[in-house]
């Protein structure tokens, strides 16, 4: 009985052997033999200057593909695996390549020229062309965004360590002082897409920084916090942050507030939630958030209902053309993100970021990597392409104003 077992196990390897073989072949099969991409350089720019020599990314949910742009701007993927990707590159440019490759006059300031398609399916061999803005460098960014939350000692919900950093990317002091902070709508289902707001954001809450124009300096590779709650929360949760020397504070004077009088206040200019005048950042749900300048007067900006409604919250509408950095989170889903979700334009933020959590309380924050090229012994400087899925990370470690943190020098 034995020896007829064992025969009849030879003879079903035997038999299965083309059928094994047949997959393997039909899988090289369905590879996308070659994916080209063209870019297009931004209309600012003299018609002799192309796209050349420079890295196009192709990432999905599970893979990551690059190529190097020919003398045309042309780059060619060959042998991809079938899926849906978000298509980016861009390229930094300095202030006097900036001036030589401009078509009219223009200050000599770093620029990026950057370009996404998001969401492309990639499925068979194509052409698409990746049209690319550009935009000034600038000297203020947003580097670290920590709103997931944690546990605390009896291993219930904790959420008020959350906080905001904001760094000097520049070689010159930069002043904090009347620049307003705007956190975006972030309702479920969407009320306000990118897509459909290609000209204005629309905001739940907007704060402004104290100050006359010059009494809240950051110097050159420095940074300031701003906070809901000051404090020392490892007193309150095994593992999270220290808060106490905090540059600012969202105060809480409506609610049990756990503030910080010798830390200076944010003036609340708008919020769309009666009761609630602090910054309403989610745990596990979108926050994207944007630094804006502005003489006007925010205060007097129209409020809208979300499309479809005539009561409830309304959000501030901000015109984004006075937005100077931004970025996108996005609320994580184990199935993917939805780039429709996105809030803030390409030209914003062309990317996003998300926690690995649907509902937080992951101790995880969203920080800016370190620019490990340019950064020296003295200073620290950030990456700064306009486009989150490159320019941050998620990571376990949300302690403020630490740049030596290992995802940050990948």
């Amino acid at each position: 009985m034995r020896i007829l077992n064992y025969i009849i196990f030879l003879v079903f390897v035997v038999c299965a052997l083309p059928i094994i073989t047949s997959c393997v072949d039909e899988q090289k099969l369905q590879l996308v033999s070659e994916y080209t991409v063209r870019v297009t350089m931004p209309d600012d720019i003299k018609d002799n200057y192309l796209f050349v020599n420079k890295i196009v990314t192709l990432r999905s949910q599970r893979m990551t593909y690059t190529s190097i742009s020919d003398q045309n701007g042309v780059a060619k993927f060959n042998d991809i695996i079938p899926d849906i990707y978000d298509v980016y590159t861009s390229w930094d440019i300095s202030g006097e390549e900036f001036v030589n490759m401009s078509d009219s006059l223009v200050e000599n300031r770093p620029a990026l020229i950057s370009g996404i398609a998001s969401s492309k399916k990639i499925f068979a061999d194509s052409i698409i062309t990746l049209k690319t803005l550009l935009s000034i460098k600038q000297s203020l960014l947003i580097s670290k965004v920590y709103a997931s939350g944690t546990r605390d000692i009896n291993n219930s919900a904790y959420t008020a360590d959350a906080y905001i950093e904001i760094f000097n990317n520049s070689d010159e002091t930069q002043y904090i002082d009347g620049i307003y902070l705007a956190l975006v709508e972030g309702d479920s289902p969407i009320a306000f897409a990118a897509k459909d707001n290609p000209t204005n954001i629309h905001a739940r809450q907007v704060f402004r920084f104290p100050g006359n124009g010059t009494e809240h300096p950051i110097l050159p590779g420095a940074s300031i916090v701003a906070c809901n709650s000051a404090i020392d929360h490892t007193a309150n949760a095994p593992i999270t942050v220290n808060l106490q020397n905090a540059d600012f504070e969202f105060k809480n004077t409506l609610s049990k507030p756990i503030n910080n009088p010798l830390v200076e206040s944010m003036i609340l200019i708008h919020t769309s939630y009666v009761g609630l005048n602090y910054l309403n950042l989610q745990k596990g749900a979108v926050n994207g958030i944007c630094l804006f300048n502005t003489t006007e007067n925010v205060g007097s900006y129209p409020l809208d209902y979300p499309p479809g409604k005539t009561s409830g919250n309304k959000f501030l509408r901000i015109p984004a053309k006075f937005v100077f950095d931004g970025v996108e989170i996005l609320g994580y889903k184990s199935t993917g993100v939805d780039v429709n979700a996105k809030r803030l334009q390409n030209f914003i933020d062309a990317g996003y970021k998300t926690i690995t959590s649907t509902s937080g309380l992951s101790h995880e924050s969203i920080e800016r990597k370190v620019d490990t090229k340019r950064s020296t012994s003295n200073r620290v400087y950030l990456i700064d392409t306009n486009n989150s899925l490159n320019d941050m990370v998620t990571v376990n470690d949300p302690t403020q104003k630490k740049y030596d943190k290992a995802l940050l020098l990948q």
